[in-house]
């Protein structure tokens, strides 16, 4: 995939932390808002719109009366007492990301999609299992996700069955990945030989060395799994209040091209397309990127699809497609993700947000 330049918001980092601690001095408040830390740090960040305003401000569509600019924020609490080790952990390792995707949210400008990003009840969709024949690979789907979710030991020896095992195998775990994608994030069935014959075993990975180095420490593998829906907890927890589907989608696409690096070097690893390397580990690839933004999305109930195909200027890609109106629109935030994020949400390459059919097009998108 052709690389854009990683997320490196030291600078930015600094200027809010060197803000903060000027905000706790001044005022010796328990609470910082992201709305003191731009007023603090002078953030002036252009609203984009697509007309020209009216004299004084004022916008010419609406019979010349001022229109109220939104404003998000969000507040933290420096004694904050957490539940519990993990949740303290998820913490430290997403509040930033937070703060500045709050930040970024107050330059957004006009809406660049008609409608609303239409909802989904993701538990309503029809399951794969559904659609298996085979009484065999029924069975083993069944167990494999029985065992999985408990993180229990699970051996398909051949001489139990005394049939090729590969076909069941196959369609029980091609229709578990599309049913449970929860699972993936940490094992698999994996292929071993007794005698002459091919057999299979449950095989469990810490989430980022996923199908590259098996362990026998479940406990270490639970810790990692808990930690990354605690960090999806608190994006959700401490997103602004009352925003739409779209205000939603804007704040994750901010939050991930903040949190994540783009780890062109790892391309070929598997852990580095998890959304787990996005939020926690903070480097990924464009999978990585896309699966995160549908975690978020499906936790709120937004329709959205991960895409793949052929990105502009060839090479492998995945990216995002949302719905609204009946309208298809589609997000990269690999591509939208920049060095720094720029203060102008529709600036140089936030083109990559809510792109049309004949965005994607023009850029030379080829979907599957």
């Amino acid at each position: 995939m052709k690389r854009k330049t990683g997320t490196e918001i030291c600078l930015r980092i600094l200027s809010l932390a060197f803000a903060a601690v000027m905000l706790i001095g001044a005022s010796g408040c328990g609470l910082i808002t992201i709305s003191d830390l731009i007023n603090a740090i002078s953030t002036d960040a252009p609203s984009l719109s697509t007309q020209d305003p009216g004299p004084n401000g004022t916008d010419p569509g609406n019979n010349g009366r001022v229109e109220e600019k939104k404003t998000y924020s969000v507040s933290f609490d420096p004694d904050e007492v957490f539940p519990d080790e993990l949740s303290k952990e998820a913490a430290e390792l997403i509040d930033v990301s937070i703060m500045n995707a709050v930040a970024l949210m107050n330059s957004l400008g006009d809406r660049f999609i008609k409608g609303e990003p239409e909802f989904l009840d993701y538990s309503t969709l029809p399951k794969e299992r559904s659609k298996i024949k085979d009484e065999l690979a029924l069975l083993f789907y069944d167990e494999i996700e029985r065992c999985a979710s408990r993180f229990l030991d699970y051996t398909i020896r051949h001489d139990d069955y005394n049939v090729d095992l590969f076909y069941p195998i196959v369609e029980a775990t091609d229709a578990l990945r599309i049913d449970r994608p929860d699972l993936y994030l940490y094992c698999h069935m994996k292929r071993f030989t007794e005698g002459y014959q091919d057999s299979y075993k449950l095989a469990y990975y810490m989430p980022n060395e996923w199908l590259t180095k098996t362990t026998d420490d479940i406990e270490a593998v639970k810790r990692a799994v808990d930690v990354y829906y605690k960090v999806v907890d608190r994006i959700i927890a401490k997103m602004p209040a009352g925003l739409d589907n779209y205000e939603k989608c804007c704040y994750f696409a901010f939050l991930i091209a903040s949190a994540a690096v783009y780890e062109d070097e790892q391309a070929s690893v598997f852990d580095f397309y998890q959304a787990y390397n996005v939020l926690v580990k903070h480097e990924a690839v464009c999978k990585g990127y896309a699966d995160a933004f549908l975690e978020l999305c499906k936790h709120e109930g937004i329709l959205c699809k991960v895409i793949t195909g052929e990105a502009p200027g060839g090479g492998r890609h995945a990216w995002n497609m949302i719905e609204a109106d009946g309208t298809a629109y589609y997000i990269d935030v690999t591509w939208f993700d920049v060095e720094t994020p720029s203060a102008d949400y529709r600036a140089f390459n936030q083109e990559y947000l809510f792109m049309t059919e004949e965005d994607l097009l023009w850029h030379g998108y080829v979907p599957d």
